[in-house]
Formats: C-alpha cells, structure tokens, sequence
C-alpha cells in the first residue's frame, strides 16, 4: 500500500514532523499527526483571549511531535527485527535512508537537549546575579520596593523573591534564577520615570511569572524545540510559547493591582520615550523587556511580544 503514497507528501512530512517508515502504521501515523498538529495550531490561534490555553495547545504539538519521532523509530527497529518479510528490498531500502535521518536526528536531539538541560539547570541557574550580568551592578533595594514585592508575592501565593536594584537608567525590571534563587531586579530608570502605581503594575508582571510556573513550561518548550532541532515548525512554536505566557503575565498583573489601567499606562509612556532593551544571552529567566519588535515577517522568531501588542491585549482582554 505505501507504493501509492506520493513521494512529495513523505519528504513534507519529513521536513515538519520526521522520517516516515515503511511500515503501514507509520504510513496512517504520519497524516494523523499532520492534522492533528494543524488543528492544534488553529485552534490556539482562535483562542485570542486564553494565552494559557494557547501555550498549552502549543506545547501540547512539541510533545505530540516528539512522540511522533519516537515512535518512528520504535515502528522501524520492529519492522527491522520482527517482520522484515512485510515490505520489499527495494521499498526497505529506499524509506531506510529516512529511517537512518530520522534515528541520527532524535539521538542527537535527545542528547543536545539533555545536555542543555542539564547545563542551565545545574551551570547558569546557579552562578550568581554578577555572572549573568556582568555589565550591570546590582545595588541594594529600596525598602518601599521590597515591600511592594513581598505584598504581591502574599497576594499571588508565591514566595517572596529577592529584590535587587539595576544601576541602569533604562525602564527595566526582570526576575530570574540565580545562586540565591529567584530574584527580581528592578532598574532605577524604571523607579524614576513611572509613577509609583505604575512600578507595582511592572513588579506584578514579573511576580505573575512565578505564579504562573512560566519557568517549567519555558523550560519544556525550549527543551522541546532543543530536541527538535531538526522539525522547522519547532522554532515557531517555541517563541509563540513565550509570547503567550507574557501576554499571561500581563493579564495577571492587571488582576493582582486591580485592573489594567496603571500597565497600560507604563508601557505606554516606556513605548514613547522608544526605550530598547535587549536581555543578554547569559540570562536564563525571565524579563519584561521594551522593545519595538522586528518587522512583521521576523516577528514569529521574538520571544517578547511588542509593545504594541501588549498594550492592545491587554485592552481587549478587558472589553
């Protein structure tokens, strides 16, 4: 039966979900998964106003696609070992070199995704603030500051995180994991150029990630997309994944001060003053970064929603 199959639709299917097999199962699996993932993919797109339900749809496709590639591999090794005698030498050595591609491709997935994990969990979620930010300094926090933290931590649910001041004069504030644990940072521009309603708004955006568990399913998502580094459709997902749980925080920040108003208005007044922020590569948490974005067929690959887009969910989500 799989002679019929085109051989155009096996190589798309290769190129966004993985080597097929020449086996009968793999034949109805490969389709299967193909629409599957298009109709998770839609459907997250049609959740507009559910950024939680959207990440989870999302990383719900980076397990289905990775269950996908190992059961592959699993389909082919029983072909191989069990039942040679059901597909032709000519059609077993033609999907072989797929099979190879395919096995090669997870193997070394597995092993760079292991490795990364166990590089950011064990390696830079451990070395201190300094290390990860060798060109800031890091100063002691005002009292006011921390005592804004620790009230949206107890109205959050989560532990307090330490609280340290960014000697930087740009809008910034971030919160990662560091030696001492998780630690928010809040930059003195932030504290100068926002009214005090403004600043908690910000300190809320980054405590709502804590509350949220937004560093396990960052942490899955960009494992997933490590593992399949291979599957193009990966490094689409992984950055929408991030997108959606900014845009979560957001709406949770607006919940834990009481509306959205005092959000808004700092992102707006930060989107005036075209204020840039980059997070450097040695970071490993969080940020609520302001920036304008790329242009718009580059910004499937931002992991931080514009601010624009920020402002305008934020906007409907309250209509």
């Amino acid at each position: 039966m799989i002679e019929y199959i085109p051989r155009f639709f096996i190589i798309l299917a290769w190129v966004f979900l993985g080597p097929v097999t020449a086996h009968g199962f793999a034949r109805l699996l490969s389709p299967l998964v193909i629409m599957l993932t298009l109709f998770a993919l839609i459907l997250s797109v049609s959740l507009k106003r559910s950024f939680q339900g959207r990440s989870i749809i999302l990383l719900c496709v980076l397990a289905l696609m990775f269950y996908q590639s190992l059961q592959l591999i699993v389909i082919g090794v029983h072909i191989e070992l069990m039942h040679p005698d059901l597909v032709s030498e000519g059609i077993r050595h033609f999907f072989s070199i797929f099979f190879d591609v395919n096995l090669g491709l997870a193997i070394t997935g597995v092993v760079a995704a292991f490795a990364v994990a166990t590089y950011l969990e064990f390696g830079k979620s451990r070395m201190p603030l300094t290390r990860l930010f060798p060109q800031y300094q890091f100063l002691e926090a005002p009292p006011y500051v921390r005592r804004i933290v620790k009230k949206l931590a107890a109205t959050a649910g989560v532990q307090m995180p330490h609280v340290s001041l960014l000697d930087s004069g740009v809008p910034w504030a971030f919160i990662t994991r560091s030696k001492q644990g998780f630690v928010l940072a809040v930059s003195v521009g932030l504290l100068e150029s926002l009214r005090p309603a403004e600043v908690e708004a910000c300190l809320a955006h980054e405590i709502s990630h804590l509350k949220n568990k937004d560093f396990t399913l960052r942490f899955f998502a960009t494992m997933a997309k490590v593992g399949l580094f291979a599957r193009p459709l990966s490094y689409l997902i992984e950055p929408a994944v991030y997108r959606s749980r900014e845009h979560l925080a957001d709406n949770t920040a607006s919940k834990l001060v009481g509306g959205p108003t005092a959000l808004v208005s700092a992102l707006s007044k930060i989107r005036e003053a075209h204020y840039e922020v980059t997070i450097p590569p040695t970071s490993v948490g969080m940020a609520c970064l302001f920036h304008s974005g790329r242009c718009r067929w580059f910004g499937v690959f931002d992991k931080q929603p514009t601010l624009d887009a920020r402002i305008k969910a934020l906007r409907d989500y309250t209509a």
